[in-house]
């Protein structure tokens, strides 16, 4: 997945969680947070706290009586509210954010509130983070366990091992950009980050500095069909330099294409001697199409991830949108699956998600196959005739009909067809030989 391990806002506005502890007093406070939108709960002392449900606290408000049993390991910031403006300052005052008084504390509530929410996003952010690496580590963030993500988890393996020059191919929104990640991190260059950068941006110039600020670590080139003709010419030179081992300390380069290379080469829109350096270890990310198996454990992965603290996680998929999701064309890939499970999760509120949730209006533009979508953008088509068992066909017919009508379509170009299908072009051969299709 490209993002699937990195969650994003969902469409509710981030709030604080607010505990008050203290026996009496504070409701003007409290009052205060709850106006903004916080969550805000009272507690008689520290253990009823620890011991609630909620456990991902943003903010503690205390007086000076329960400031004194401040527990040793509390992590979350407090802020102790004293009666009066005038005083000593009290011992416990020390393990708190900040001692104010009950004017002051009014004042301050707001932008106190405000760091809290930023740094209850930071500190997710952070987790998240951590676990994309781990994942990147391990090579579990491209999710899924297919004969085709098994190979493809053994190529990344064996280019890692290497320090050859890699090229990832695949569609748009497939994962290339993680797969260069995965081979990154689970290199003898892992420790130190990669430096990621679009093709397009690349002339001569930048690409000379560019290697120097990469240097030790894995320069990660994307759109490598982008890149202009005096950026082709010093990819060139670099290549060669560290094929002669003079550029011990240049970076290893992985580049990453969308697009057939060998017929940019063909159109002289792709020099043809560093594609034959490029592919030096050539690396294929299948389309989703190609292992619709994956597709339920990818929306499971991203669903994890969609929601926010506190909020209701979405409780599954129904069988309805399972069928759904597993009988769509993908033209997006991983990429649009994650972008349909993440709207279908707000709209569901933390129910199930069911069809309906998958069909909303602005991911109308993905029909299934062999069913073209509304003209009414998300609105069914009423006059449509019911569907019976007898007007079912076998899959294996609907199938065939659907790949002759893409050939037909395509005068024969296996690889156009290929890309309007969603699927991959050995599957395409696959199926015309299986069911004996002519390609005019």
């Amino acid at each position: 997945m490209t993002t699937a391990l990195i969650g994003q806002r969902g469409v509710t506005t981030p709030r604080a969680f607010v505990a008050v502890v203290c026996k009496n007093g504070m409701q003007a406070l409290a009052g205060q947070a709850a106006r903004g939108g916080h969550a805000v709960q009272h507690f008689a002392d520290w253990a009823q706290m620890q011991a609630s449900e909620i456990g991902c606290w943003d903010l503690v408000l205390t007086d000076e009586e329960m400031a004194q049993g401040l527990p040793a390991g509390l992590t979350i910031p407090a802020v102790l509210v004293r009666d009066g403006d005038t005083g000593s300052t009290p011992p416990a005052a020390a393990r708190c954010l900040a001692t104010l008084s009950a004017n002051a504390a009014e004042g301050a509530l707001g932008a106190l509130l405000e760091l809290a929410v930023e740094l209850q996003q930071v500190q997710r952010r952070c987790r998240e983070l951590e676990a994309l690496a781990g994942a990147l580590q391990s090579g579990t963030a491209l999710v899924g366990n297919s004969p085709v993500m098994r190979r493809l988890h053994g190529s990344l393996s064996r280019a890692a091992d290497s320090d050859a020059a890699v090229l990832i191919e695949g569609s748009p929104g497939a994962g290339k950009t993680l797969a260069a990640r995965i081979v990154h991190c689970k290199s003898r260059r892992g420790a130190q980050p990669p430096v990621v950068v679009d093709a397009a941006t690349l002339d001569a110039e930048c690409f000379a500095t560019l290697l120097q600020d990469a240097a030790n670590t894995t320069l990660i080139v994307e759109n490598i069909e982008r890149m202009p003709a005096t950026g082709q010419a010093a990819l060139v030179r670099h290549l060669k330099e560290r094929s002669t081992g003079r550029g011990a300390r240049a970076p290893r380069l992985i580049a990453t294409s969308a697009v057939h290379l060998p017929e940019h080469v063909a159109r002289g829109a792709f020099r043809e001697d560093l594609y034959y350096r490029l592919h030096t270890f050539p690396v294929l990310v299948p389309s989703l199409r190609e292992r619709t198996e994956d597709i339920v454990p990818i929306a499971t992965a991203v669903l994890a991830t969609a929601g926010q603290p506190g909020a209701r996680q979405p409780s599954a998929l129904t069988p309805a949108a399972v069928a759904l999701l597993e009988s769509m064309a993908w033209p997006g890939n991983v990429a649009q699956l994650e972008a349909i499970v993440r709207r279908a999760a707000a709209l569901a509120g933390g129910a199930a998600i069911d069809r309906e949730h998958l069909l909303a209006p602005a991911v109308q533009a993905t029909a299934p196959v062999g069913e073209a979508p509304s003209q009414h953008h998300g609105q069914r088509n009423h006059d449509e005739p019911q569907l019976t068992e007898e007007s079912i066909r076998p899959f294996e017919t609907e199938e065939q009909e659907l790949l002759s009508r893409a050939l037909r379509a395509t005068k024969g170009n296996v690889r156009r067809a290929a890309q309007l299908l969603g699927i991959g072009r050995a599957t395409l051969y696959r199926k015309i030989q299986q069911y004996r299709l002519r390609l005019q």
